[in-house]
């Protein structure tokens, strides 16, 4: 599996679509939105290292470790945020 794109377009494709309702708050919105932010951040992070297993190339293993660590960097950071 090629995995291609940024952070951004994993947070489109399979971030939890944040559903709106007139009464809710912006705390609320914006705790679904970081919600939605973690859970593809570990969606892609996922799929970086299932990519990492699988392939052979080592120039490739090393541009996914690359992309695994701040992947990983970022979800710490964001959990230490939050």
């Amino acid at each position: 599996m090629a995995l291609g794109g940024t952070t951004a377009e994993y947070d489109r494709k399979f971030a939890t679509p944040v559903v709106t309702h007139i009464n809710q708050t912006d705390e609320e919105k914006v705790a679904l939105e970081y919600n939605a932010h973690v859970e593809a951040l570990e969606t892609y992070a996922m799929d970086l290292q299932e990519c990492l297993e699988h392939t052979t190339d080592e120039k490739y293993k090393w541009l996914l470790a690359v992309k695994l660590d701040r992947t990983n960097q970022r979800l710490e950071q964001l959990r230490t945020e939050g």
